[in-house]
């Protein structure tokens, strides 16, 4: 069977098409074609983190920090409004997103916002989040990471540096203190927690700031979350609710060759659904799920 050039021409962009995935465009991580202080371009940058963890977080590239390629692309004041645009082709049906910030160059993560359901959208897409009042002044790094509803299970995180300056009003109430925030949901990169497939990932505890969307939702533990917390939006005129189960999964060491932090014991199963633990990684003795599916 001869193939025309047209057919082939066709299938040689549906491939390039469906690699094509999500990235962040502002502002715009560390080797990044967005970046203007890139120098060697990651033309691979949609691609999600590897499974095994061995390049958790950003890709790795978080080791640019303090170099040529590693300069701040923002100044931030705490207590004001930004916004995070993420563009791609390839959106696999949204899911769910969050966005974090790290002051120790990527040890450690703190969610600022959590966005459920309808995240990332086709072409590009923008969400706002406010940093938080007592946010210390200095370099940061800053996460997009997303949880795909459809597709491979994966984890996809793109990383900026940035320069906290000081001098922002810091108003009482003005908002929830960093220390309060939870850690940053890590799954799906070698730590011993997963997500499953066809649902929006309610995150177990979306933090104070956090956006509800029109998604089916699952449930969801992974290594980095902490107990308790909710979240409230209006959409469409009809305010939804996200309210995260008790669940107790803390954050221990991390793997000896960088990666996310692997999942510990104390996971309650949820009956609504969605993610896993491996009871092996968390040191109970064999493989089982400890979140319904």
């Amino acid at each position: 069977m001869k193939t025309s050039f047209a057919s082939l021409a066709a299938l040689l962009w549906l491939a390039s098409f469906s690699r094509a995935h999500m990235e962040m465009k502002n502002p715009p991580p560390f080797r990044s074609k967005f970046n203007k202080f890139t120098t060697s371009a990651d033309y691979d940058m949609t691609s999600p983190l590897n499974g095994g963890g061995n390049n958790f977080p950003c890709k790795g590239y978080h080791k640019l920090l303090g170099t040529a390629q590693g300069k701040r692309v923002a100044e931030w004041v705490p207590g004001q409004s930004y916004n995070m645009t993420i563009t791609g082709g390839t959106p696999h049906n949204g899911g769910s997103c969050q966005a974090s910030v790290s002051f120790d160059k990527g040890s450690t993560w703190k969610a600022i916002h959590s966005y459920i359901g309808h995240c990332p959208v086709m072409g590009d897409s923008s969400y706002q989040f406010t940093l938080p009042s007592d946010t210390p002044a200095g370099d940061m790094l800053f996460a997009w990471t997303w949880f795909n509803q459809l597709g491979n299970r994966e984890m996809y995180m793109n990383c900026a540096a940035i320069t906290v300056k000081g001098g922002g009003k810091k108003r009482r109430g003005a908002s929830n203190p960093i220390s309060s925030r939870p850690n940053m949901f890590v799954a799906n990169v070698g730590n011993g927690c997963g997500t499953s497939e066809g649902r929006d990932l309610l995150f177990p505890n979306p933090g104070p700031d956090g956006q509800q969307g029109d998604g089916k939702q699952q449930s969801g533990n992974g290594g980095g979350s902490t107990t308790g917390g909710s979240s409230s939006t209006q959409r469409g005129g009809q305010q939804q609710h996200a309210a995260s189960t008790s669940t107790s999964t803390s954050t221990s060491t991390s793997k000896s060759n960088g990666g996310p932090p692997l999942a510990t014991g104390g996971v309650k199963p949820n009956p609504s659904g969605g993610g896993y633990c491996s009871a092996a990684r968390s040191g109970a003795g064999r493989n089982k799920p400890l979140l319904g599916i």
